[in-house]
């Protein structure tokens, strides 16, 4: 019954950091774009998406060292589908995104061309410490490139954004490391509480690794999507869940891998492979790609949340 209590005490505490440090962290990614006039997409893509995908390196690297790739394997793929179903259908229902479809279309590629390679790579039931090291220089390339056009284009920030209103740099930098140790802290907290009250139930290691772990360490995700979409920062909230899926299969697989090879069973994934670039591309057709204004809107937020929901049944 102690057990019990504790892991419910931490999921709160959880809530609390993780509603806090989403809003912290988009404030200071909003004041560190209008600062140095980056586009706030790429703030999104970048900073904000790493910063929330935090946890999910932390406990695929963990899990990886430990021999466990069950969970290492199920946190990145569970991960990645429930920010586009469920983080990204939430927030659109919260409040529809409106964003610039030439530039989602494109970093939505590279999300896809992302699945792919992991896919390819895992063909030989694993990802070897070679493959891990092509993922995390794939990652550092895509990071080099989107911060370099970023700052090229400055019709993305509006005049009246004057960087001399916006918090100095230092404090803006402070401000997002700090809201990304709580949103860390945060999930790892949901995560304790939520596993133990999985396993008292008798959850498989794969199941716990995409739906309780991968929910969990979404939550940052969440955190700063919603807190973007209620700020009107469209494009760092879905920049957010583009990016972070980005970083969880390039980086978050790469630097695991490179740490120490994964093996797993592929055949058990495929299901899971197959789902993931389902939703991947759904997304893309949810914007409507032929036009040059993007919207998720309200109705396509709910059936992208209903397809999740669909899916985390299906797993049990």
């Amino acid at each position: 019954m102690t057990g019990t209590l504790l892991a419910v005490l931490k999921v709160i505490l959880g809530f609390v950091l993780l509603y806090f440090g989403g809003d912290w962290l988009v404030n200071g990614g909003v004041s560190l774009a209008r600062r140095f006039r980056i586009s706030p997409l790429v703030i999104g893509l970048t900073i904000v998406a790493f910063g929330t995908s935090a946890p999910e390196l932390l406990v695929s690297m963990t899990s990886a060292i430990k021999g466990s790739a069950g969970i290492a394997m199920g946190n990145v793929l569970g991960s990645n589908v429930a920010n586009i179903g469920l983080i990204l259908g939430l927030t659109a229902m919260l409040c529809p995104i409106i964003t610039q479809n030439s530039r989602i279309i494109a970093n939505g590629l590279v999300m896809i061309a992302a699945s792919v390679m992991v896919l390819l790579f895992s063909l030989n039931n694993g990802i070897s410490r070679i493959e891990g090291l092509i993922l995390f220089i794939s990652i550092v390339a895509f990071t080099v490139i989107s911060i370099y056009t970023g700052r090229t284009r400055k019709d993305d920030m509006p005049e009246s954004d004057a960087p001399d209103r916006e918090m100095k740099a230092v404090w803006a930098t402070l401000l997002i490391i700090l809201a990304c140790l709580m949103l860390s802290f945060g999930a790892d907290f949901m995560v304790d509480g939520a596993t133990v009250l999985a396993q008292a139930i008798g959850v498989s290691d794969k199941v716990i690794g995409l739906t309780v772990v991968a929910l969990g360490t979404s939550l940052p995700e969440l955190a700063a999507s919603v807190a973007a979409a209620l700020k009107k920062e469209m494009d760092i909230s879905i920049g957010n869940i583009i990016g972070s899926n980005i970083f969880n299969l390039l980086c978050v697989l790469g630097v695991s891998a490179s740490i120490r090879p994964i093996s797993f069973n592929f055949e058990q994934y495929l299901t899971d492979y197959i789902i993931l670039l389902v939703f991947s591309v759904g997304l893309l057709l949810l914007v409507k790609p032929w036009r040059k204004e993007g919207r998720l809107g309200r109705l396509s937020g709910l059936v992208m949340f209903a397809a999740y929901a669909v899916y985390a049944w299906s797993l049990f």
